[in-house]
């Protein structure tokens, strides 16, 4: 009996240290994005016949050092840090078979109507490593607006968080992109309007870190694939507006270029 109650123990230590975790960005708070992934989760746990996690981290700094100290086997990240990430050898998987575009959301009931009406207002970012964020300051200085002159930066935890703070009229606009709204309840959406720009970058890029071998990245793609057409990959790309899964390629990566220098900053590298 002792004997078994020993090999149970290792079988269980085993079975926890061979989890498979994914990691996901932070860009809504940690149980929604559990929730949101729990089909992809639930698939390719069958598939990969091992339990599967799905986590997050407090914030993108942190989520961008958790992926560097390999505590997931993939990540599902911003463009900008999986840019980053794929110089440092993680492997691509997939991105997101859509466009990232910042937009600018308001009250429904404000006077703003354009980007250029936002001029002495309070801006809202999901976070400064957002890049949505990003992309939306840089809409904004190339209309000439000045930071602390034309317009206030606020830091929201999450894009959630500040399109909240627009509805309750805590803030002007709102700095995010369709994806998160398009998440949202209808009672949120039929608040707010959206004044929308024409900046547009690759969607969030899928990678593995660079311990994962050839073999299992390719096991990996074919798991993705197969979910992309089972019922349940139809109803979270439904969902999520994703649209499925598309290489990454060299153009996304340069796509990334203008916004890298301000990333590093951001994450405070300074040996890269």
């Amino acid at each position: 009996m002792r004997n078994l109650l020993i090999l149970l123990v290792i079988l269980s230590i085993h079975s926890f240290a061979n989890n498979f975790k994914i990691g996901v960005l932070p860009y809504t708070n940690s149980m929604e994005i559990i929730k949101l992934y729990e089909p992809l989760n639930s698939f390719l746990s069958k598939e990969l016949n091992q339990p599967i996690e799905v986590y997050t981290s407090k914030d993108y700094k942190a989520f961008y050092e958790d992926s560097k100290k390999n505590l997931f086997d993939i990540i599902i990240t911003g463009p900008h840090l999986g840019t980053i990430h794929i110089n440092d050898n993680f492997k691509p998987l997939y991105r997101y078979n859509t466009k990232l575009k910042p937009v600018f959301v308001v009250s429904k009931d404000s006077n703003f109507n354009t980007i250029n009406d936002l001029k002495n207002s309070k801006i809202v970012l999901s976070g400064k490593l957002s890049v949505s964020s990003m992309a939306g300051i840089k809409v904004l200085k190339n209309l000439g607006f000045k930071n602390d002159q034309d317009y206030k930066i606020i830091e929201a935890k999450s894009h959630t968080a500040a399109i909240k703070s627009v509805i309750l009229k805590e803030m002007d606009a709102a700095i995010t992109t369709h994806t998160p709204l398009k998440q949202m309840d209808d009672e949120i959406k039929d608040k707010i309007k959206v004044i929308e720009s024409d900046y547009e970058m690759p969607h969030l890029f899928i990678l593995t870190n660079p311990s994962v071998n050839d073999k299992d990245v390719e096991k990996l793609k074919n798991s993705l694939k197969k979910f992309e057409q089972s019922d349940e990959g139809k109803a979270f790309f439904a969902k999520t507006g994703y649209n499925g899964f598309i290489e990454i390629s060299k153009k996304d990566k340069d796509d990334m270029t203008s916004l890298i220098e301000d990333t590093k900053k951001f994450l405070e590298i300074t040996n890269e």
